[in-house]
């Protein structure tokens, strides 16, 4: 596909199914999203799970076999129901469980399931499904676009941030030498989101992830899908399911649009914040002592330097831009997203984020909110980005002083 016909086509659609009496009908919401990778079928809604096997016929056209490969830690009664839905469509049904978690997305992983495709006799014209959380969709994501130079891939994410992130961009694989550095050209051809399979725990580390990235493609959209965002955060905190079902559908669509931009200064937006919760991320890894937070908070951490740092870079645009920081610090903490206590050294940090960076870029240019709609990869002074990350560092660690119980 040329960069000239990737600009981002949603078409939102309500299909209902009809019910038995006194029932009420299954309305599960529709769209595409055309990403630079190809297409996304996405449904979402409560009841989406059982249209699985029709919808995947729509894709595949004759059901043959399907692997469906599961995280561990999914309900049984969620991979049931996909078998089902499956079976009852003509599908020969075959079954392979992952750890889920950080765990599945690494080369290892991978390969496991090349070899369960091989002896299961999987083609291009069959399908794989993915069930189960971001980590495990974007390593089927690598799989599928990989095995027979491409086999469909269908997925039934069971977190907020398999529904929000990796149908648009998949994460990287890690490899025994460097982290998050193996990504494919691959997509998700058919996403099926039930906020019935989400789970119930407010710290969940999918329902963090989830939230702290509808706050960086909110920021990266524009003011407008921020404002709607804030207005349906009670909602989402108390995953109310036609909040999440509006929230999952507008936000796919804003991001895509940013990710099959033609202008590579628009697409820049991806990365706002993922440098620094790398780098972050990094350095509380080294330091034995020092639990480390997982994903979201590390990625809300990153939005709240990055954003801090574009009111010292624009200083003429500072009074405007702290409104900015002021609502994304608001918003992050409404979600849950609390700053995380650590004892980190600056040049540290400074170090980590300079390797981070130029390990996949010759380019050293964090990703800055300049303002809503508009994340650009800045040339910051290193005095500069080292003052900030100075202050950030000591701030942390008289929060963790704070919350030590020998304070």
């Amino acid at each position: 596909m040329s960069e000239e016909t990737t600009e981002a086509a949603t078409v939102d659609e309500t299909k209902a199914v009809a019910p038995a009496p006194d029932v009420p009908p299954v309305v599960v919401r529709r769209q595409s999203l055309a990403t630079r990778m190809g297409v996304c079928d996405m449904r979402v809604g409560a009841g989406a799970t059982a249209q699985l096997g029709e919808a995947l016929r729509g894709v595949v056209g004759k059901p043959r076999r399907v692997l469906v490969a599961h995280s561990a830690d999914v309900p049984a009664d969620v991979v049931e129901e996909v078998r089902r839905s499956l079976i009852d469509t003509g599908f020969e049904f075959h079954q392979l469980e992952f750890a889920g978690g950080r765990a599945s997305r690494n080369l290892d992983e991978a390969t496991r399931a090349f070899e369960a495709l091989a002896s299961h006799g999987i083609t291009a014209d069959d399908a794989l499904v993915a069930v189960g959380d971001a980590d495990l969709i974007s390593t089927l994501v690598f799989v599928a676009s990989t095995w027979c130079a491409g086999t469909v891939l269908a997925a039934v994410p069971t977190t907020l941030d398999g529904m929000v992130d990796v149908t648009v961009t998949p994460r990287a694989l890690d490899v025994s030498a460097a982290s998050e550095m193996l990504l494919a050209k691959g997509v998700v051809r058919l996403a099926v989101c039930d906020p019935a399979n989400l789970p119930d725990a407010p710290d969940d580390p999918g329902t963090l992830m989830g939230r702290a990235v509808l706050v960086a493609g909110a920021v990266t959209a524009g003011e407008t899908t921020f404002s709607e965002l804030a207005v349906r955060a009670d909602g989402i905190v108390a995953q109310d399911a036609d909040t999440l079902v509006d929230e999952v559908l507008d936000i796919t669509k804003s991001r895509c649009r940013v990710a099959s931009s033609t202008a590579l200064a628009v697409r820049q937006g991806l990365l706002l914040g993922m440098g620094f919760a790398r780098a972050i991320g990094r350095c509380l890894d080294a330091a034995s002592s020092q639990d480390t937070p997982g994903e979201g908070r590390l990625l809300a951490e990153g939005l709240r330097i990055a954003a801090r740092l574009a009111v010292a870079h624009q200083e003429k645009d500072a009074e405007a831009l702290l409104d900015l920081v002021f609502a994304q610090d608001a918003l992050l903490e409404r979600f849950g997203l609390a700053e995380v206590p650590c004892d980190l050294d600056a040049d540290d940090v400074l170090a980590a984020l300079r390797a981070e960076e130029l390990s996949r870029s010759n380019r050293f240019m964090p990703a800055l909110p300049l303002d809503y709609g508009r994340v650009r990869l800045t040339n910051v002074p290193d005095d500069l980005l080292h003052q900030h990350l100075k202050a950030w560092c000591k701030a942390r660690r008289k929060l963790k002083r704070h919350q030590s119980p020998t304070a």
